[in-house]
């Protein structure tokens, strides 16, 4: 009996030091987010004095064995209130695909047409690219279960493949990739071409790139510039890329801080570095988004296809070449996510955690806020079932008509 209860008086000993041991050293990330957000973020004193009142009261939820995972995602819930873009605590897995463009997958990109989960795009080198995959096939089960397009990215299984009049069951195991998302030049018959831009992502907007595109854009006499799927990324990216299409300087837009304390306007200057461009935005109310010279643009006819995953510089490029070249904007509505988002790091939630917050709005030349608005869309496009599985693409069939 004597031996029992000495074991037990250790066990206590031991859960009591570890108990301590946890709560001396556990640090809350919540109330620290509440007070960086309410600090940073573009939002008017009225709106964000209130939201973080609340912040706070959900923060003493959160206790040192609360699972990393719940707190994100409670911490994005809340996050969610202030009903902005641009305003979200990503994991370090998510960061990785945002930044560096690689993910955990399948490699397919898929969208219902009529009913019907079709495949638009297959990544080189992924798992669906492996075993065969393609454009235009459709997915009509995964697992046996009804498919969506996050499933047909993310999900391992059995997936059952229409292609044309036959049907295959294909085993795929999602894979760490490296999505390609370099800007791509197809030409096509009549002096046509398709430009398509996957994202804005810094490393593919250096001066040899562009050169090499201008170089591919001689003798094209219509042009078919796609930013579906394009989330965005770095604002000089996009004011190069809007230098091979629009021929003299322009200023396209200005990025305001309305809380700044700073005054003062400056321009952009064309360097691609973020610490750079947060530099100059850090130092003054407003920042002047200008085209840069450009003796060998492109001075053909222009016309851009937008869709409901087309956000932040991408619409940013978008409305421009609507308001610079008369580009008619065609497709669907576009997310309406154009502010310019601060990452700062949260290690008190995890290795790898960042938080984006918002700090300023982005208001075109002709006076479009397109956060919440999305682009000023000229035509809505629809997909066509039959030409999709032909692999014929409907939007640029329609765009070059």
């Amino acid at each position: 009996m004597k031996r029992l209860l000495a074991v037990l008086f250790v066990i206590s000993c031991a859960c009591t030091a570890y108990y301590f041991s946890v709560h001396k050293t556990f640090v809350n990330p919540y109330p620290i987010v509440c007070d960086l957000v309410a600090e940073k973020i573009f939002l008017d004193d009225t709106q964000v004095n209130k939201w973080k009142r609340l912040c706070h009261r959900r923060s003493r939820l959160v206790t040192p064995y609360s699972q990393k995972k719940l707190v994100i995602k409670d911490i994005n819930n809340v996050l969610g209130l202030l009903n902005v873009s641009h305003l979200e605590v990503y994991d370090s897995s998510d960061v990785k695909k945002i930044w560096q463009g690689e993910s955990q997958e399948t490699g397919i990109e898929s969208e219902f047409v009529d009913g019907e989960l079709v495949i638009f795009k297959v990544h080189p080198q992924s798992p669906a690219a492996l075993v065969g995959l393609k454009k235009g096939d459709v997915i009509e089960s995964i697992n046996g279960q009804q498919p969506n397009p996050w499933e047909a990215q993310s999900e391992s299984g059995q997936y059952l493949i229409q292609r044309g009049s036959t049907k295959n069951t294909y085993a795929l195991k999602t894979a760490v990739i490296q999505r390609s998302e370099a800007i791509t030049v197809e030409k096509l018959k009549n002096d046509s071409a398709l430009v398509q831009v996957p994202s804005f992502r810094a490393n593919f907007f250096n001066e040899e790139q562009m050169l090499d595109l201008q170089k591919n854009l001689k003798g094209v006499r219509h042009l078919v510039v796609d930013l579906r799927g394009n989330s965005g990324g770095n604002f000089v990216a996009g004011l190069r890329f809007l230098s091979t299409l629009i021929c003299q300087p322009e200023e396209i837009g200005r990025l305001i801080r309305p809380r700044a304390k700073q005054q003062g306007l400056a321009e952009l200057p064309n360097r691609l570095q973020d610490e750079e461009q947060l530099a100059v935005l850090d130092q003054h109310k407003e920042v002047l988004l200008k085209t840069f010279a450009n003796e060998n643009c492109y001075r053909g006819d222009v016309r851009v296809l937008v869709d409901n995953k087309t956000s932040s510089v991408a619409e940013m490029v978008a409305q421009a070449l609507k308001e610079f070249r008369k580009a008619p904007l065609l497709g669907g509505p576009s997310r309406g996510e154009l502010l310019v988002g601060v990452w700062y790091p949260l290690e008190e939630v995890g290795r790898g955690v960042r938080i984006s917050i918002p700090e300023a709005l982005y208001v075109s030349h002709g006076q479009h806020r397109i956060e919440n608005n999305g682009v000023q869309l000229d035509k809505v496009l629809y997909y066509d079932l039959s030409e999709m599985q032909s692999g014929v693409d409907s939007w640029v069939k329609k765009a070059l008509d």
